[in-house]
């Protein structure tokens, strides 16, 4: 899990090297919505599965697992397959979901992933690694955002999840890490500094490409 969250870390600061287009496919949305077009492969795998695993539950775990280690290899296609297989052994799972909008995410399908992390985030309302990685989502939706309040609404809602996840999980790294990569997107560059050494102090990881940025966006201020 803390390789999978320093990832997307790496992930978040190269977006802001070479942003992404948003793409708007409205195919992606529906991903895990559809039963494959084999209903009969379908009902199989999941026999498959259980009498491997022994229950439903264990196999969906086992997929998770299995699921974000592709994730984690960058083979997202294979990883969205994993995704796929877990939400059909289970379509309340939030994983699944968490992983579409993970994928979805590193596509620069910004608000498609946002639909996704919602989804999972109304499964599984109170897991602050969750929170905060759908807060990220939230304030890179604000930065497509066509008018001044639409903007100021989807950051607003953004701060306040990572402020929940913070208090639900106050040595969690990785949100002052989203955090301060939010509030950079918004050129908050002395609170992002903020936040980077919150996140430091908690010993997570803050990819260098990131901190020369905001390094030339502003010096870093000396630790209080």
């Amino acid at each position: 899990m803390e390789q999978r969250l320093k990832r997307v870390m790496n992930r978040l600061a190269a977006a802001l090297l070479a942003a992404p287009l948003l793409a708007g496919c409205p195919d992606a949305l529906r991903a895990a919505d559809e039963a494959p077009s084999d209903q009969i492969a379908a009902d199989r795998f999941i026999r498959d599965a259980i009498e491997a695993f022994g229950s439903r539950e264990a196999a969906s775990e086992a997929y998770v697992r299995k699921a974000w280690q592709l994730y984690e290899q960058d083979d997202l296609a294979a990883a969205k397959r994993r995704f796929h297989e877990v939400w059909l052994l289970n379509p309340r799972d939030p994983q699944s979901y968490w992983g579409f909008g993970a994928i979805l995410h590193d596509q620069g399908k910004v608000h498609e992933a946002l639909a996704m992390l919602s989804r999972a985030a109304e499964l599984d309302p109170s897991n602050p690694r969750l929170m905060a990685d759908l807060a990220r989502v939230l304030a890179r939706a604000a930065t497509y955002a066509t008018t001044t309040s639409e903007r100021e609404r989807y950051f607003t809602k953004a701060c306040e999840l990572f402020q929940k996840a913070i208090v639900l999980d106050p040595k969690n790294g990785h949100s002052y890490g989203l955090w301060a990569l939010a509030l950079y997107d918004r050129g908050r560059y002395a609170e992002s500094w903020e936040k980077v050494h919150q996140a430091q102090a908690l010993q997570e990881v803050i990819p260098e490409a990131f901190l020369r940025r905001l390094r030339e966006k502003m010096p870093e201020p000396k630790r209080p």
